[in-house]
């Protein structure tokens, strides 16, 4: 009978957030509270005819638009099947059988469970006031240093001015920053590492599951040196990103408005949802990000309370915070609904 790696027992499978009965019910995933733009069924349609033919390898149309969007040069892009095929890909390349990976602690959980599916050493480094100790980080030689940046599940975020000093002092040989939530900072001009990726000095990883809202169609894309581009793509499946999700990732990034719509609603309904909850007599940390962590005395007690009123909500407990609750920005009608649940 065949057995499994043994150092594969260690790994805790990543439990997904649960659906609520309605879509504004449902705060458990950070899924886009508007969707996605309303390009994106029209080009997957139109896509949907070359169905029968392969897709394009590397996704050139896709990296044309990115590159010009990052004024960055296309083969410093590798688009993947979601941002989470890319960190496999980063481990398999870098971490395996033996490598070091250092993170946060609490981590996001893809990061941590790709290192030990490699046979990776992985030191996690707990947080300071919610957020990454990015000095002590420093201080470990590493082979790669993931920042999530805004972090997942707090949603603090670093400048990018700290985030360059990181880069310039940590011991790790490649830091890589993980922007899934970059859209919904304050100042994502002030916040992201991109200009350290387009001089090769970092890594970045995207998706278009957040502000896009294509969250189903999975796609995900990293900036690095052509180096590292080049070496991801040797050991990458050669169409992983299917034809109608590249379409769709183009149309989604033509479409500024949709995007500039999401952020206005995410901003402004992430600080009604903070003081709706502070109202309520809870704490929550400031966050950068589209969701909210909650402190609660009694976690169960505020995840089953919400469920009554077909509200569906992250415990902190299963993304290594016990003691919080992680609750999405919802819709409109999905605040009404917070507000009768919480009276």
């Amino acid at each position: 009978m065949i057995r499994p790696r043994p150092w594969l027992h260690a790994i805790h499978p990543y439990r997904p957030g649960s659906h609520a009965v309605t879509a504004d019910g449902s705060m458990a995933s950070n899924e886009s509270p508007l969707g996605a733009s309303p390009q994106v069924a029209l080009a997957v349609a139109a896509a949907a005819g070359a169905a029968h033919h392969y897709p394009d390898p590397l996704a050139d149309t896709l990296r044309a638009e990115l590159a010009h969007r990052h004024d960055i040069d296309p083969d410093q892009i590798l688009v993947g099947n979601g941002s989470d095929e890319l960190i496999y890909l980063l481990a398999w390349a870098y971490l395996a059988h033996g490598g070091h990976a250092v993170c946060a602690d609490p981590a996001y959980r893809m990061d941590e469970i790709s290192s030990m599916v490699v046979d990776a050493r992985l030191t996690r480094v707990p947080l300071r006031r919610w957020t990454h100790d990015l000095d002590a980080m420093a201080d470990i030689d590493a082979d790669i240093a993931y920042v999530v940046n805004p972090h997942n599940p707090t949603g603090t975020a670093h400048t990018h001015s700290a985030l360059e000093r990181f880069a310039e002092n940590c011991r790790a040989h490649l830091a890589v920053f993980d922007e899934a939530y970059i859209d919904f900072t304050d100042d994502p001009d002030t916040t992201t590492a991109m200009p350290l990726a387009r001089e090769g000095r970092a890594a970045v990883l995207r998706t278009f599951s957040k502000i896009h809202g294509l969250a189903g169609l999975r796609v995900g894309y990293l900036v690095a040196s052509k180096e590292i581009v080049e070496t991801l793509r040797t050991v990458r499946a050669p169409f992983s990103v299917s034809t109608l999700a590249q379409a769709a990732a183009v149309a989604a990034l033509r479409d500024e408005p949709h995007r500039q719509a999401v952020r206005r609603h995410t901003l402004e309904q992430r600080t009604v949802l903070t003081q709706l909850l502070t109202d309520a007599g809870y704490q929550v940390v400031p966050s950068q990000a589209n969701f909210v962590l909650v402190r609660a005395t009694d976690e169960d007690a505020l995840v089953d309370g919400l469920a009554a009123h077909g509200i569906s909500v992250r415990p902190g407990s299963t993304l290594g915070v016990p003691g919080t609750v992680r609750i999405s920005v919802p819709t409109a009608k999905g605040l009404s609904l917070l507000q009768q649940a919480l009276g």
